[in-house]
């Protein structure tokens, strides 16, 4: 592990050494709902700003996506949903730049799915709830994450106000009904995709509380 830093660290100070410039670091991808954004972080290097290039592969031959940029970020979120595809950046400083540094990126595989909206209506002992699946940003129609899934459920979960029990049940349907409830009663409920052929779950949404009317 010593030997390993020491070794990272001359690497560094030889680059400066001899004018060289450093790659980006901590290349990642974040993707959430198709909205696919590579990051980076910029290496230190002190002889000035540095510019990043970003690339996709496409057909053997490397396309810019964004060039020469002060930020350390890139949208790639017009990409293709299938098939994997390989991403790169690089750094630059005048007419000098760094190596390359490579991802590979499958959206439909790799993406977050996001929660879900939802509204509740409280009836006298129930619940009647809507499930909005998210929203695709990218799309030229208003398409949404189970337009692209087959697998799509909503798991959704419901719990007392103030208790730590919790109760859970599953359907393909945009609606549900929770029934049986205590009357007067204020019951808290969330929803989140999830792709059974994956084995894959979205994020949760954010606890909706609605108070039972009475009978």
């Amino acid at each position: 592990m010593a030997r390993s830093l020491w070794s990272w660290l001359g690497g560094c100070l030889l680059m400066s050494a001899l004018g060289m410039v450093p790659p980006p670091e901590n290349v990642r991808m974040n993707s959430v709902n198709f909205k696919n954004i590579l990051r980076w972080e910029s290496p230190a290097f002190p002889k000035g700003n540095l510019t990043f290039t970003a690339q996709y592969q496409s057909y053997r031959k490397f396309q810019d996506t964004c060039t020469s940029i002060l930020l350390t970020e890139c949208d790639f979120s017009s990409l293709s949903k299938y098939g994997d595809h390989t991403l790169r950046v690089r750094a630059e400083f005048a007419d000098e730049s760094s190596e390359w540094i490579n991802i590979t990126f499958c959206p439909v595989d790799d993406t977050t799915i996001g929660p879900p909206r939802i509204q509740v209506e409280a009836l006298a002992n129930s619940l009647h709830m809507r499930f909005f699946a998210p929203r695709i940003e990218n799309e030229p129609e208003p398409w949404t994450m189970r337009n692209i899934y087959n697998s799509w459920t909503y798991h959704v979960r419901y719990w007392k106000n103030g208790s730590d029990e919790k109760f859970s049940i599953s359907g393909q349907y945009d609606f549900e009904f929770l029934r049986n409830l205590e009357s007067q009663t204020t019951y808290c409920v969330q929803v989140r995709g999830f792709l059974s052929d994956r084995n894959k779950a979205g994020e949760w949404s954010e606890p909706v509380c609605e108070q039972t009317t009475i009978d």
